[in-house]
């Protein structure tokens, strides 16, 4: 399986997350990925990892962060691995979608759109790590 996953180390910068994603979005392509199953991929891709590099750290230190990307026949596996806070977002509360905009607490509408868009998400905490897995099955 070694072709089809690839590795991405990259520092907790606002400027990687770009970088990540392109890199991600050239690999699902070159595995012929349906563009409806990138878009989503990359949504979450950039949303997880803007949540990263803005929350994860009370430092202001340099930290390495791991997205792992897996292609399978039938779905995509992201791992994101980062040694921030512990943060589980599987456990954070759904915001309320039916309110208006003026209505709702900020924040929480990008943990709720991964929940949605991916078909599996998961967390534990290993070591002094946040591991995140997330499944998604190719459209």
């Amino acid at each position: 399986m070694i072709n089809n996953h690839i590795t991405l180390h990259f520092a907790n910068n606002a400027e990687e997350a770009p970088r990540v994603a392109r890199r991600v979005e050239h690999f699902l392509h070159e595995k012929h990925i349906p563009q409806s199953t990138i878009n989503k991929i990359l949504l979450c891709v950039d949303e997880l990892v803007t949540n990263i590099i803005g929350h994860a750290y009370v430092d202001k230190l340099e930290h390495a962060v791991c997205l792992e990307c897996r292609v399978f026949p039938e779905h995509i596996e992201l791992e994101l691995r980062d040694d921030g806070v512990a943060f589980d977002p599987t456990k954070q509360s759904r915001p309320n979608v039916i309110k208006s905009i003026d209505d709702r607490e900020i924040g929480g509408l990008g943990i709720h759109l991964v929940m949605t868009i991916m078909d599996k998400v998961e967390y534990v905490r290993e070591g002094d790590y946040n591991v995140l897995r997330t499944v998604k099955v190719i459209d």
